[in-house]
């Protein structure tokens, strides 16, 4: 069972060796071979323009100018094969670099919109705790003036007797606005 597997298979990659060797190059592939071929081939003497250069002092493998600076491989040849039309090219290589800087910059936006959202959550939490803390304060200096206030009613005289009392216990029952109002009164005092 496995020799008639292993035949089997010998027998369709001869098939496709056979099939690759008798297969005829497509036009283009044959174009291709004889360019590449050339263009690996150094120009020789019978060459018009190889023989200008030489009279004028070049020799092959030197590079080109005055002071020998210039280039010593040819210029490539880029052959264009597509339907495109000339600069389409150019125009998709411009159209896809405004793409990935839109791109870029969408990513900057949204990094920047991101740390500004945690510094304003980080700023309403620390104005939230510090509110916090002033109305604890302000609990705390309520519940010593309510205890002053007692202490001096079993003596006889209350802060509620004078004019101007420094602390009142009754301002628990004002709104939260209130009582910041009337904190930050105290503080500029």
């Amino acid at each position: 069972m496995v020799r008639h597997v292993k035949e089997a298979i010998q027998k369709e990659e001869k098939q496709r060796e056979a099939n690759q060797k008798n297969r005829q190059k497509s036009l283009k592939e044959e174009e291709r071979e004889r360019r590449d071929t050339v263009l690996k081939s150094a120009l020789g003497n019978e060459n018009k323009g190889f023989a200008l250069l030489q009279k004028m002092g070049y020799k092959s493998g030197q590079a080109l100018g005055k002071s020998g600076g210039g280039i010593v491989e040819p210029i490539p040849l880029n052959i264009k094969t597509g339907v495109g039309g000339l600069g389409h090219e150019e125009l998709q290589k411009r159209k896809a670099e405004e793409r990935l800087e839109n791109y870029r910059r969408k990513i900057h936006m949204k990094k920047q919109a991101a740390e500004d959202a945690a510094d304003q959550f980080r700023m309403r939490f620390k104005s939230k705790q510090e509110e916090r803390k002033i109305e604890g304060d302000l609990r705390k200096s309520q519940r010593a003036c309510q205890q002053l206030d007692t202490q001096k009613a079993s003596a006889g005289e209350t802060y509620r007797d004078r004019e101007n009392f420094a602390c009142d216990w009754d301002l628990e029952y004002l709104s939260r606005s209130q009582l910041l109002q009337y904190h930050e009164g105290r503080q500029m005092v």
